[in-house]
């Protein structure tokens, strides 16, 4: 097996990210197993995780291809590539579309007891989109042609 360097890069930032996108689903699972045990919670961050728990199935299901399109390209299989391009555009574009929310003042993540959430908002949101940003650069290096030397001067 040949592994390319980039795939190696790829694979990494997507177990990564994948890893990191399931801790947050399972955190949101206990706040709701809290919640449903009796946790007090104001009614804002009660409707904010019922919102959570309705997109929750979407976001595994991005953590689960982002970790199968790691290991595909670790194990050199020729369909990783698809998976891992397409997962870190999806990741990318919601990024994208989640930094021009805050940026404009539609901030999701608006906490009316925190005056920070924006900006820690946007880092956490910007990292993950310079994160599948790199893995997108990773992926389309591997599908560069490659110039093989002979050694011999031409």
């Amino acid at each position: 097996m040949n592994l390319h360097p980039a795939h190696a890069v790829a694979s990494f930032l997507l177990m990564a990210g994948s890893l990191v996108v399931g801790v947050a689903a399972l955190a949101v699972v206990m706040a709701k197993l809290l919640v449903g045990a009796g946790m007090p919670i104001t009614s804002a961050d009660g409707l904010l995780l019922g919102d959570l728990i309705t997109v929750l199935p979407f976001v595994v299901a991005f953590a689960v291809a982002g970790f199968v399109a790691a290991v595909g390209l670790l194990v050199g299989k020729s369909w990783s590539d698809d998976v891992a391009f397409a997962t870190a555009i999806v990741a990318v574009v919601v990024g994208a579309m989640g930094l021009i929310l805050l940026t404009i003042g539609r901030d999701p993540l608006a906490s009316a007891a925190e005056a920070r959430s924006t900006s820690d908002g946007i880092g956490i949101i910007g990292t993950f989109t310079v994160l599948y940003l790199f893995i997108i650069v990773a992926v389309a290096v591997t599908r560069l042609p490659r110039r093989i030397s002979t050694g011999v001067p031409a």
